[in-house]
């Protein structure tokens, strides 16, 4: 039975490979190796599927230099959240691999010294409130005394003044204003009387002359009374002014203290998403009760997520006495990651990059393993352990494809582009080394078709091309599709030659 099989399978292996010189013109329907030497030439029958061929042409190419690098995170939308109080983890909110949103409340902390710095910013407000307040009666008495005093230098008659200022804001001053304003008008009156009597000589000289006297002493004193208190509600008001500009002053102080000591931020927004540092609530209170946790305080700090991501890592547990600094949570959105890489200050000057720029970015630990990023920044100094250029780039991954941590190789331009002959990258073969593509070689005696491999020398790769320097022309036609197939038979007809090796370069 072992010599049945053995003859069958030597039948089949002579029906399906058979080797003959290019000139006998052998009639076998498989492929096999013809030409010059084993290993030159692959025969094929003439409809045989999955093969393409294409025109070597010239096209516009860029000198690339490969240089390595890894994925990062973007360290925008990266928050590794310390706590930023010395307290008590009251409540942990998330667990790992949890999808949180923008504003989703983290943990919470319950700590004094936060407590006592929102009751300092509340202290503070009722002082702002109440010199608020101040501010809004001194500028007010003090317009509606600038218009008294002005109505009153047209010598309105008192019961007139007295109506079109009842109900307004005067304060003291009306008294004061008006008191010698009636005054004034009342000695007036009578000083026209004594001008009358004296001269029909019914009043003596004395009494005119004391009269008129008094008269002066009424016109200064409501002189008097104008100045020092226009004076004095002008004082007022800048001084109530700067009462509120002070308590306006403590309330940011005590604000910003408040921030401090949450280690937060104002947002800021970067693509279209929110980005802060320890974003927290500053006001506390905003949760709702849990049963046995009893309510949010004053002290109680509320940690929250200030990007939509996912809780990568948890630290703490309910209970748990943190201290500031110490690490609670890890919250990524790795939606877009960074492409780090390193050019050596010798290579440097001969890379054309620029922010704004895409690269291509070779990933060989992932299934979809070429991409693009687009060049975000370049560093402006030669690092000093690396003596080298630090490059960032941005690399979209909706799909979270891409993992941070993984290698990478990113390929930089050079120089200006150039025309070349070049082939599509499925063109060419490597086999020990050697690069070589399939060019079409007509048919045999038996209509098969025939298929010679060329050496040739390749250059840089752009854009699914690859340069070929030296091996073939202009114009010939090479195969770009199945060239695969072409190479496994060749290198099986190899093995079949007298000596068993490989001659398929």
């Amino acid at each position: 039975m072992g010599t049945i099989a053995l003859c069958g399978l030597a039948w089949w292996w002579l029906a399906t490979h058979h080797v003959v010189p290019v000139e006998h013109g052998a009639g076998a329907k498989g492929a096999r190796a013809v030409g010059s030497g084993p290993g030159d030439t692959v025969v094929l029958p003439a409809d045989s599927p999955g093969l393409e061929v294409t025109t070597v042409t010239r096209r516009a190419i860029t000198d690339h230099l490969t240089v390595p690098g890894r994925l990062d995170y973007d360290a925008r939308y990266r928050l590794d959240y310390s706590a930023p109080v010395d307290g008590i983890v009251s409540r942990v909110l998330v667990q790992v691999r949890q999808r949180v949103s923008r504003g989703d409340s983290l943990a919470e902390i319950s700590s004094p010294d936060i407590g006592a710095a929102r009751d300092d910013v509340r202290r503070r407000e009722a002082d702002q409130a109440i010199a608020h307040k101040a501010a809004e009666w001194a500028d007010s008495i003090a317009d509606n005394v600038d218009a008294l005093l002005e109505t009153l230098a047209r010598r309105p008659p008192l019961a007139t003044v007295e109506n079109q200022f009842e109900g307004r804001l005067l304060g003291t001053y009306r008294e004061t204003i008006l008191g010698a304003y009636s005054r004034l008008v009342f000695v007036e009156k009578v000083n026209d009387s004594t001008a009358q009597l004296g001269a029909g000589g019914v009043l003596s000289g004395r009494i005119v002359e004391e009269r008129t006297s008094n008269l002066e002493v009424a016109r200064a004193n409501f002189s008097a009374a104008c100045e020092e208190s226009q004076f004095a509600t002008r004082q007022k008001r800048a001084q109530a002014r700067a009462d509120l500009a002070q308590a306006d002053r403590l309330v940011q102080i005590a604000t910003e203290h408040l921030r401090t000591l949450v280690g937060s931020r104002l947002d800021t927004d970067v693509g279209g998403r929110g980005v802060s540092g320890n974003v927290a609530d500053v006001e506390g209170g905003d949760l709702p009760e849990t049963p046995g946790d009893g309510p949010s305080g004053l002290s109680t700090l509320v940690l929250r997520t200030p990007f939509d991501g996912l809780v990568e890592d948890v630290f703490v547990t309910r209970g748990e006495r943190v201290k500031a600094g110490d690490r609670m949570f890890v919250v990524a959105d790795t939606a877009t990651l960074w492409v780090r890489a390193q050019i050596h200050e010798r290579q440097w000057t001969t890379v054309d990059v620029a922010e704004g720029q895409e690269v291509r970015v070779q990933i060989p630990g992932a299934a979809d393993h070429e991409t693009t990023a687009r060049v975000s920044h370049v560093g402006a100094i030669v690092e000093a352990e690396s003596r080298s250029v630090p490059l960032v780039a941005e690399l979209e991954n909706d799909d979270a494809h891409y993992k941070p941590g993984m290698f990478v190789w990113v390929d930089l331009p050079q120089g200006v582009a150039r025309e070349v002959l070049t082939v599509p990258a499925a063109a060419i073969m490597r086999h020990q080394g050697k690069a070589f593509v399939f060019v079409p070689d007509g048919r045999d005696d038996a209509g098969r078709s025939r298929y010679r491999r060329v050496g040739v020398e390749t250059g840089s790769e752009q854009s699914g091309f690859i340069e070929v320097k030296t091996g073939l022309e202009d114009g010939v036609e090479v195969v770009s599709k199945g060239a695969f197939t072409l190479k496994s038979e060749l290198l099986l007809e190899d093995e079949a030659a007298p000596g068993g090796e490989a001659t398929g370069g």
